[in-house]
Parts: C-alpha cells; sequence; structure tokens
C-alpha cells in the first residue's frame, strides 16, 4: 500500500496556481513537500497530506500567492560585476562627471591611484550629445575608465583605456567605424557594437570568493522584486572558458549555494569550448540550466544601430550607426553557420533582434535550418519593432518572442522619433500571441531596473505606468494583466522546456510569491501593479525573501 507524502507546509488563502491555457487557476490550499507543490485544492483535501510536524502559513487578507518570476533576459553576472561600478543612470553631463569626479577622489582616498574604474548607465540623450575621452581625463586624470551606456551597445572610455587596450592601434583599426574618431583618425573614446568589449582585456580577473559576495547581494534584491529565476543571456566573449558565467553557475548548483535558479546562455566566441566540454542545452544541476546560443543579428535603438526595413526618420540630426537603416552585426549566412553547428551538438540558438530588419533575418534563417529536436524553444531576443507581415511568422516557426515591455516606458520618444507610425508595432503583443507564439517577459537589466513589475504594467497600459498623461505605443497591442502574469511566470519556464516550473501544482517545483490582491481585480491602477513588493518569496520550498 502507498502512502501519500506528508506535507512540510500547508498555505492557504487566495492561490493562483495559472492552471489551464488563461485564467488565474484559483485554489484555496496548497501543500509543499520537499521543495515540490504535492497538492492544490479545496482544505479538506489538502489537510489529509498533513503530518505532526507540518508547517501552516495563511495569506494575508488582501494579498495573494503565485508562482514566482523568472526574467526571460537578464544579465546576471553584470548586474554581480556591477556591484563594484558607477551607476550613472539618468544623469545629465554635469552630473555625470561629477558622479565620476568623486568616485575618482574616493578611490585616491583608498590609494587606488591608477586602477580601473568602471560603470553603466549613461545615455547620449540624457548627456545632449555623444561623451568623450578628454572628459573623463578632466574629471580623473590618467585613470582607464570604461562606461556602458544604458542599453549596453557603446561604451565610453579614457584615454588611459585606450592606450593599455591598444583600441588606437591594430585591435581598434580591425572593427572600423565601431570604433568612433576625430576629424584627425583619433578614437574619441566612444566604442560601438563589438567594439565595447576591447577594454575587458586589460581588467584584472575577479576572484571567485568575491562573484559569489555580489550574486548573493544580488540575489537577495532579485529576491525581494519576486524573482525566482534568470535567463542569463550571457556574459562578454574574453571569457572563453566560460568561467564567470555556466561554469560558475553549475559549480555553485553542486555545492547547494546558487542562490537562484538560472538559465545560463553562452556567447559565439564560446561555441567551440562549449562543444569541446559537452555542454548542452538543457543539461541541469540543481538550480542551474544550461541555456542558449546568444547571437546578435543588429544593434540598438538608443545607439540608432537597429537594423531596419525603412531609414530612420530622425538621422538628421541624430545620425545611424552603420547607415541611415541602421546596422547588421552578424549577416544571415554567418548566423545560419552558427546556428547549424550549435544545433548539431545539441545547443538551442536565442538571436538578439531589434530592428524589423533584424527580426525578418532572423526568422527567416530559424525557417531555413533543419530542425533539431531540441529541450529548449529557439527564440529571439528583444523583437521591438516586427513587421505586421512577421508577426504570425513566430508562433508558425515554433520561436518564442522574449521581450522586455518595460522598454515602452523609458524608449516610447525614440521610437516615435526614429520609427514614426512604424513605432505602433513596437512590442506587438497581441499580434504575436494571436499567431500562437510565446512571448516570455523580462527586464534587460542591467539596461532597465531588474524590477519586473512596470514592464507586467506597461504591458496592458502600454505607457509609463507611472505617468497617466503619457501617451500609449502601440495600444492595439495591449494584453490583459492575467496573460502578463504568465509571460512573466510561465512563458519562461516553458521556453526552458521546464515543465516543473511557473505553475503551483502537483510535482511543480515549490518557487511562489505573495503579492498584493490588487494584481486580480478588473481595472488595476498600472501605478499600483508597477510597484508592486511581495510580502514573501520562496525558492524551492524555502523563504528566501521576507515573513509574515
Amino acid at each position: 500500500m502507498t502512502t501519500s507524502p506528508r506535507a512540510d507546509l500547508i498555505v492557504s488563502g487566495q492561490i493562483a496556481t495559472l492552471a489551464g491555457e488563461s485564467g488565474w487557476g484559483w485554489q484555496p490550499t496548497l501543500a509543499i513537500a520537499g521543495g515540490r507543490v504535492i497538492g492544490a485544492g479545496p482544505e479538506s483535501e489538502i489537510e489529509a497530506l498533513a503530518g505532526p510536524s507540518t508547517g501552516r502559513l495563511r495569506i494575508p487578507d488582501g494579498h495573494m500567492a503565485m508562482p514566482g518570476i523568472t526574467d526571460a533576459h537578464l544579465h546576471l553576472m553584470e548586474l554581480v560585476l556591477g556591484e563594484s561600478h558607477v551607476d550613472l543612470n539618468g544623469m545629465n553631463l554635469p552630473q555625470t562627471l561629477a558622479a565620476l569626479a568623486a568616485a575618482d577622489f574616493d578611490r585616491r582616498l583608498e590609494g587606488d591611484d591608477d586602477g580601473w574604474l568602471l560603470g553603466h548607465g549613461w545615455s547620449m540623450h540624457d548627456l545632449g550629445r555623444w561623451p568623450d575621452a578628454d572628459m573623463l581625463e578632466s574629471v580623473a586624470p590618467g585613470r582607464p575608465i570604461a562606461l556602458y551606456a544604458h542599453d549596453h551597445h557603446a561604451r565610453w572610455v579614457s584615454r588611459a583605456a585606450i592606450r593599455m587596450a591598444e583600441i588606437d592601434g591594430a585591435r581598434g583599426e580591425a572593427l572600423g567605424e565601431l570604433v568612433r574618431r576625430d576629424a584627425n583618425g583619433r578614437p574619441t573614446g566612444v566604442l560601438h557594437e563589438a567594439a565595447g568589449s576591447l577594454p575587458d582585456v586589460a581588467f584584472p580577473e575577479p576572484a571567485r570568493d568575491e562573484l559569489h559576495v555580489w550574486l548573493a547581494a544580488v540575489a537577495r534584491r532579485l529576491a525581494g522584486l519576486g524573482l525566482t529565476g534568470c535567463h542569463d543571456p550571457g556574459v562578454l566573449n574574453d571569457d572563453l572558458a566560460m568561467a564567470r558565467g555556466p561554469i560558475f553557475y553549475r559549480d555553485l548548483a553542486e555545492e547547494g549555494t546558487l542562490s537562484l535558479r538560472v538559465h545560463s546562455s553562452i556567447r559565439s566566441g564560446q561555441l567551440a569550448d562549449a562543444i569541446e566540454l559537452g555542454w548542452r542545452s538543457g543539461q541541469t544541476v540543481g538550480r542551474y540550466t544550461a541555456g542558449w546560443l546568444k547571437l546578435f543579428s543588429d544593434g540598438s535603438l538608443g545607439s540608432r544601430s537597429a537594423a531596419l526595413l525603412e531609414p530612420y526618420l530622425d538621422m538628421d540630426f541624430n545620425r545611424p550607426t552603420g547607415g541611415p537603416r541602421g546596422m547588421v552585426v552578424t549577416g544571415a549566412d554567418e548566423l545560419r553557420e552558427l546556428l547549424s553547428r550549435a544545433g548539431a551538438a545539441g545547443i538551442a540558438g536565442q538571436v538578439h533582434a531589434i530592428g524589423d530588419a533584424a527580426v525578418r533575418m532572423a526568422l527567416d534563417v530559424f525557417e531555413e535550418l533543419p530542425a533539431v529536436d531540441l529541450p529548449l524553444m529557439r527564440r529571439i531576443e528583444h523583437a521591438q519593432l516586427v513587421d505586421p507581415l512577421d508577426q504570425p511568422r513566430f508562433g508558425a516557426l515554433g520561436v518564442a518572442a522574449s521581450m522586455q515591455p518595460v522598454h515602452l516606458r523609458s524608449d516610447a520618444t525614440q521610437e516615435r522619433e526614429a520609427w514614426g507610425v512604424r513605432a505602433e508595432e513596437t512590442f506587438p503583443l497581441r499580434g504575436l500571441l494571436k499567431g500562437g507564439a510565446l512571448i516570455p517577459f523580462g527586464t534587460d537589466a542591467p539596461v532597465e531596473p531588474p524590477d519586473p513589475w512596470p514592464g507586467i504594467a506597461a504591458a496592458f497600459a502600454r505607457r509609463d505606468p507611472f505617468d497617466a498623461e503619457a501617451v500609449p505605443v502601440g495600444i492595439d497591442h495591449a494584453i490583459g494583466l492575467e496573460r502578463a502574469v504568465r509571460a512573466a511566470c510561465l512563458d519562461p519556464t516553458l521556453v526552458a522546456g521546464r515543465t516543473d516550473l511557473g505553475r503551483l501544482l502537483p510535482g511543480y517545483v515549490a518557487d511562489l510569491i505573495v503579492v498584493p490582491r490588487i494584481l486580480a481585480e478588473d481595472e488595476p491602477d498600472p501605478a499600483e501593479i508597477a510597484s508592486i513588493r511581495p510580502l514573501l518569496t520562496m525558492i524551492d520550498g524555502e523563504v528566501v525573501h521576507g515573513a509574515f
């Protein structure tokens, strides 16, 4: 006679299980044992699973439990490394230079006169112009500095950094116009796209213990936002041995010290090593899963390097990178070759494509590739502008659209200036869903903060959720809040081939959060949704944030 397992914990209240194809899947009681859900249903049924040592958790009135959120596009290692970086988000030029001067001063007080100063978050639009190395020299003379732009598609470096990374020599010349130059051919200090990684060869390698401490700090903050997992699209190509990404996460998972669930991808420069090591999509060790091969077909809107079907409308005063229609970073032939090589080795592909021309090219390549049975779905990252003719192709080809609706808040003005009326096809959620595509949501942190709630709110409001006067972008592509929640919780796990994540049903991992019940109201206030903070977060049935 088989006996039912005894519950470690019984949760009661309003529980959104996300059972079925739609709706919240409400249940009043949940039983958890060994880190997994073993029962979801009426209290009378679930209490039968209780034992003498079973704990009880009653969800407070006005709140609900739901599956934990998986960010489908979060640069986890960049967040980890960013623990030691200067944050320049939202600053104008005087504020930026003052922040860098202060950081340099603090370093010198500590006895560091010539170590690297790293940072991120500046925007050409906030600064009012493209910056240059001489600005950095004026506030931190002689110091090597490398600062990623807000979109991470450009980097601002100092004269010392240019010398140390040999950007003014053959290395820089090999990348042509990706290294911005003045009238005399001298690097100005702005590096675009692939050139942005040139300084990395001169950086000191962070210690493993240091990375572990930083990761734990980042994971605590993410848990406080309701994140129980993420898809990390990979670190920079200088880490050819994958030591700062997949291998680091896997080692922590084997030790039982990985603080959240991570699906970790590789970049093209790491593909040969990955194949040599037998690295395969879907390999899972504890909280770590091997992800995708991440490729780039174009640049970004912020750097005007996204590849478009039609010319940029604002090119007269905002020169696009690469030409009137932006630039192709990796052409169709190279995409096809890399994806084919990866697929043959059991590695699924994900392709960054922001402009509508890049999206079409990526879809064409996926359509041409022979079918390979892999546990992870093929996907296009961002799909920020998608021509209406291409929207149904995602579902037809089994390609997921990994999207970041939070950009509807930060990019609305640029989208209208650069794309005109075509901006109404920005993040075309409804069109993609109509064609049967999955739409896993992410934040693209640290490009945006890793807070998932503004993006969830923007998916149905189609505007900055904190600005009721903002004009929505692409209002015809708004989706309901319940579907937006599924895109944040369930779609990322389906794309990753995980049939035991993203729902609160028997057999599923007990990753859950407790949030205000306003999430399920008929007419929610976007600002309230965007401001949600979980009372409690569990991973594997263990409380990692909050208590009540």
